[in-house]
Formats: structure tokens, sequence, C-alpha cells
């Protein structure tokens, strides 16, 4: 049985008497207004919800469901992970490293409802990392896939967490072609992507990619040799913040687990990278040997080269796979990353080598 059961409607969850059992302290009266933050694309519905009286908590509720979020529906999200990720209990078991920010959730018709704490301020959103918040970053990561490294309860069917396929279908074109009639922004910004994808690169390799990107079965399998773990699947920028407190040490808030996946670790690092490359205070080479220092301090002789090697070559590929397209457009007409065009040209050519790296394992 879920460890943290749904309340039954979003007016039960938003009832004053709930929230102030959830924030510990009185609530009066609610007010909801719209929230549109810049960088949330799916189709998902945020409100701001702020407590009375004044100075009262506040918080952002999210509202999921199939028939308006693309991104689910390119999943096959029938279940929210974000929901089932908590009601089972799993999120309870991230390290203390990371905050989740779920407070309570509740059915929404046909969809789902998530009640977070508003945190707004301490989100790094389209901000450069510093290299404190990138060492907290990697520490994080690290750690969450050292708790779940190999851990049976991944393979539960209730969860609903993304198979390896849906992973690196996610942002095909055959899923943008699909996603068009619903007019929302990313699906035509995906197929325009992954035009340039080829006039950019080499036409082989641009090839390649399609066609995995088309049908990632031989990527999955070689995948699927290594050690297996809870994968956020989405960190990045918008999804991520700092908060810390007198006392308290220092924690990576971590939203919006809709894509988590189960895959291994070095998945999360191929969209890590492919997301956030011109924000962070480092190399990706720099990057990609502090998480394999972390990750090792943390499993211990249960790292070994024969297989953190392979799998990190394959998932760089993987991250190819899922990001050429807004790599490509960044570096050319996209106003996201428009500042940092020679970065992201720069990226273009080493996502090709990891690349061709990658397609030796296949």
């Amino acid at each position: 049985m879920p460890r943290h059961p749904l309340l039954p409607t979003i007016e039960a969850l938003l009832d004053p008497a709930t929230l102030s059992a959830l924030a510990g302290q009185p609530v009066a009266t609610v007010r909801c207004t719209p929230l549109t933050p810049e960088f949330a694309k799916s189709g998902s519905r945020l409100v701001r919800v702020e407590a009375d009286p004044p100075g009262g908590p506040r918080f952002v509720l999210k509202r999921v469901a199939p028939e308006r979020d693309w991104l689910m529906r390119a999943t096959a999200d029938t279940r929210c992970r974000s929901v089932t990720l908590w009601s089972h209990g799993l999120l309870d078991r991230l390290p203390p490293q990371i905050a989740p920010m779920v407070l309570a959730c509740a059915h929404d018709g046909a969809g789902a409802a998530i009640l977070m704490h508003d945190v707004g301020p301490a989100m790094l959103t389209n901000t450069r990392y510093s290299p404190r918040a990138n060492r907290l970053t990697i520490e994080a990561m690290a750690a969450m896939h050292a708790a779940f490294l190999d851990d049976p309860a991944l393979t539960d069917p209730e969860l609903g967490l993304c198979g390896l396929e849906q992973v690196y279908t996610m942002f095909a074109p055959a899923t943008a072609r699909r996603e068009l009639p619903a007019g929302d922004e990313l699906p035509p910004l995906i197929l325009e992507g992954w035009e340039r994808v080829g006039e950019l690169i080499d036409a082989g390799l641009a090839r390649a990619l399609l066609a995995l990107a088309d049908d990632p079965a031989p990527l999955c399998a070689a995948l699927r040799r290594f050690p297996r773990t809870l994968i956020h699947g989405d960190w990045r920028h918008a999804n991520q913040g700092l908060t810390e407190g007198p006392g308290a040490p220092p924690r990576v808030i971590l939203l919006d687990w809709q894509l988590a996946a189960v895959g291994p670790p070095a998945v999360e690092l191929g969209r890590y990278l492919g997301a956030n490359s011109a924000l962070l205070p480092a190399t990706k080479e720099h990057v990609l040997d502090d998480y394999r220092r972390q990750l090792g301090a943390r499993i211990g002789p249960r790292l070994e080269e024969g297989w953190w090697r392979p799998q990190l070559e394959l998932a760089l590929l993987g991250g190819f796979v899922q990001d050429a397209w807004a790599i490509a457009l960044k570096a050319t007409t996209w106003r996201v990353g428009a500042d940092a065009r020679d970065h992201w040209r720069a990226d273009l050519a080493w996502w090709s080598a990891r690349a061709r790296e990658g397609l030796g394992h296949l």
C-alpha cells in the first residue's frame, strides 16, 4: 500500500485546516493566482497559493494530466510519476542532501495535483552555477544514485517510471510530429532543431543520432547490461535550487520528478550536461571526474572501471540523442541560450566526439 494517501480533491488539499496541518502554523484563508514560469513547457498548470494571515506560508500547486501535458503522453505517464514516487515513499528515502519539497498530493479529475513549498527565490533558473552549487549538486546526485543502486523497489510497475526507450524518444522527431496538433510550444522547435542538427554536424553522425531517436533499442539494450538506479531525468537549472538555514546543512532542492526513470547512473549526467552546459563553472570533464569520485566514495568496490567507462560513453551518446536538437537551436536561432552562441557551437563538437565513442559500443 502507498505510504501517503492522496486527498480526494484539490478543494480538500487547499482547505485551510489541511494547509494549517501541513505548514505547522495557522491558515485562515487561501488566495490562488496562476503562475507561468519561463521554463515550464510541458503543459502542466501551476498556481501560487498564498495563505492568510499576512506573512503566512506560501505554496505552489502543480496540476498535471495527460490530456494537457504532452510530455506525460510522450512518456506514457498515466499514473503521474511525481505523485507515485511520493505516495510510495521513495521521496522519503532520498538522501538528506536532496529536498524534493512535496507536501501532499490529491486527485484532480483524470490527473493529479501536487502541493509544494514555494521556493522561488532559492531556485537556480537560468543562473550560472557557483563552484559551491555545482559541488553540492554533484554530491547530491551521487548520493541519490548510490542510495538506489540496483534497488528492487524501482521495478514496481505501480511507480510507472520511464523506461530507457521513453527517455530517448521523448524529444524525437516522431514524438514531436505526433504532438503538433496539440499546439504546444516545444514540438515544432524540436522538429526545427533536428533539421539544424543535420546542417551543423557530420551528416553520417546526424543520421546515426536520428536513427537512435527513432528506434533507441540498440542503445537501450547496451545500457541494460549495467547497474541501474533512480534517475531524476530532468536535472537542470529550472528544476533545481539550494536551501540552507542557520545551523542547517545546505540541501539541493530538486523539483519536477515527471521524467523519473530507471537506468545506469550516467544517464543522469547526459541530461545534466546537455541542459546546463553553459551555466556550469567547470568543464564537462571536471564534472564527470568529480561525479565518479563522489559515487566511488559511496559505493566503494562496486564501482568498477569495467562497467563505469562503457555505460558513461553510452549514456553520453544518449545525452546527445536527447538534446542535440536543443543544442543546435541554442547555437543558432533560439532565444534560450542566445547569450552563449559560441559555447553551444563548441558543444556540438564535444558531443559529436562523445557520440562517436558511444556508437563504438553498439
